[in-house]
């Protein structure tokens, strides 16, 4: 009886040790989310702070939500521009080691979204794995192949994109954050939403009398938030609204990073070969 029950315990130890995370890292938005946990695989506990469906420009961290960065190994967030609560909570971590995934990324005209130019979205990836093997270095080699694997489908996923016909403008009816997806790969585009405010009259006029003049079928939206100004225009055109999904949250954590812009990808490839 007592042979049995060593035997137990010796293999209840020798699971939970190889279940054992080395680091726990939380990572301020999705897509630095994603790409740690595709970095670190099983040798690291990586939680999301900003939960499905909350709006990132609005999120101010509780007491929770520091005492759970203050219990990490591992902080990782956008840019100071994107989360500009980071800076400020980061200088109060003792023992928090903080990544900044922007590092050495030249933002334009201050706008954070980098993550939609797949060569900057590479970048970041890079950076975060660099600074894990400096944290982890027993993890290095790991974290390096791993970062190398999903940069790897991102530059596959990249040059789709610049393949794609330019012979169409896209309409952005939603909120628009997609300028550097835009600059990137070259495509034409009106927006609804000139910044972060309400669209003025005279500018849904004008995209309303694009789409109409061009027979546009199709506007994008942001997934999460379809605006009445979305629907009215889709209403007053009869444009079907895509979505484009600029990756700041999400309705499932079990989706990649990858696996969004592949859905942009053929969104974007439906409208200029429809």
């Amino acid at each position: 009886m007592k042979l049995r029950t060593t035997i137990f315990l010796v293999i209840f130890l020798l699971i939970t040790t190889s279940t054992a995370y080395a680091l726990t890292i939380t990572c301020s938005l999705f897509p630095v989310y994603d790409f740690t946990r595709a970095i670190t695989g099983n040798l690291a506990n990586v939680k999301l702070l900003l939960k499905p469906g909350i709006e990132p420009h609005e999120f101010e961290p509780t007491a929770l939500d520091v005492k759970a960065l203050n219990d990490s190994d591992v902080f990782i967030f956008t840019g100071k521009t994107m989360e500009g609560w980071a800076e400020r909570i980061s200088r109060s971590l003792t023992h928090t080691e903080i990544i900044d995934a922007s590092e050495n990324i030249t933002l334009v005209d201050n706008n954070p979204h980098i993550w939609l130019d797949l060569e900057k979205a590479q970048k970041m990836l890079m950076n975060i794995a660099e600074k894990l093997c400096v944290i982890s270095p027993e993890n290095a080699e790991t974290f390096t192949d791993n970062a190398k694997s999903y940069c790897s489908k991102l530059a596959e996923l990249d040059e789709k994109f610049y393949a794609l016909n330019k012979n169409k403008s896209l309409v952005f009816a939603g909120e628009f954050s997609a300028q550097y997806f835009l600059r990137r790969y070259g495509f034409n585009y009106i927006s609804a939403y000139e910044g972060e405010n309400e669209p003025s009259i005279k500018k849904l006029a004008q995209v309303i009398k694009f789409i109409q003049q061009n027979r546009t079928r199709y506007i994008f939206s942001e997934p999460l938030n379809i605006s009445q100004v979305t629907r009215s225009i889709s209403e007053e055109t009869g444009a079907e609204i895509l979505t484009f999904d600029t990756c700041h949250n999400v309705k499932d954590e079990n989706i990649t990073f990858l696996e969004i812009m592949t859905g942009n990808y053929e969104n974007v490839a439906r409208v200029l070969n429809d």
